[in-house]
């Protein structure tokens, strides 16, 4: 069992007075954090790599001032792989971020976000129109190519959930990496608190109030498992059927909650 680098050491290690004031910080640093980046851009020719890396060094900084505990079992993989993880919050992405340091398979409209548009392209994250076939191939062929130099997470859930357990895994997206050499590897994210879910018909704001700062600051315990390839199984059902079991073992062995 090991800690991500540059997480927290205990649940409150930043005050839980003024709360909004580390969000503020939060918030603040990320404004800075990719000024320097595009300032430095300038000087050296973009890099969807450094951008990555520079994210990932952010957000281990930064889960610190969202009071968050990280702790990691298992090992990210040396080279690009799919992660496939179950999807509780927002705060996944800052975590898997932080300890994984992939780009993401995302849905397109988070292109016209401020600040996470911007960060969402000069990362080379993979954008997708779910109900457009036509652009879901597009965004196969993109996926294919961005594995070539960086790992990439996927939710194949599409969406938050509270459920204890996600939902069984759609082969179709399954199919495409079925016949790419290229590891899958299961992640599980638990927090300590279902406060930390975002399932109710909460603005991100709303939820940060009468949520995630509405108490304590909260454990998260990341579980990467052991490496799979799609060669090794008959076809796209039987290889989602394994990464679903996969993420759930965790929750199944030690329960919902970190």
């Amino acid at each position: 069992m090991s800690r991500a680098p540059g997480a927290a050491r205990g649940v409150n290690v930043l005050p839980r007075a003024k709360p909004y004031a580390f969000f503020a910080v939060f918030l603040g640093s990320a404004f800075v954090c990719l000024g320097l980046y595009r300032a430095a851009d300038w000087l050296r020719r973009p890099s969807p790599t450094r951008a990555l890396s520079t994210l990932s060094a952010w957000c281990r900084w930064g889960c610190r001032w969202l009071r968050l505990e990280i702790d990691v079992e298992g090992t990210p993989a040396e080279g690009p792989c799919l992660y496939i993880s179950n999807h509780r919050s927002y705060l996944d992405v800052p975590v898997l971020t932080a300890v994984l340091g992939g780009t993401f398979l995302s849905r397109d409209d988070v292109a016209a976000w401020p600040l996470i548009g911007t960060v969402a392209r000069l990362t080379e994250t993979v954008l997708v129109k779910r109900d457009d076939a036509r652009d879901r191939t597009r965004a196969a062929r993109a996926l294919v190519r961005r594995l070539r130099s960086a790992s990439v997470v996927v939710f194949p859930e599409g969406t938050t959930t509270g459920a204890r357990l996600p939902e069984p895994f759609a082969a179709g997206a399954f199919r495409l990496v079925q016949r790419l050499d290229v590891p899958l590897v299961p992640v599980t994210i638990r927090y300590s608190d279902p406060r930390a879910y975002w399932v109710e018909d909460l603005t991100l704001g709303q939820h940060l109030k009468s949520r995630l700062f509405a108490g304590d600051g909260l454990r998260v315990k990341v579980h990467i498992g052991a490496a799979m390839r799609g060669r090794d199984h008959r076809d796209a059902e039987d290889l989602a059927a394994a990464v679903h079991a996969a993420v759930c073992q965790p929750i199944d062995a030690h329960g919902e909650l970190a």
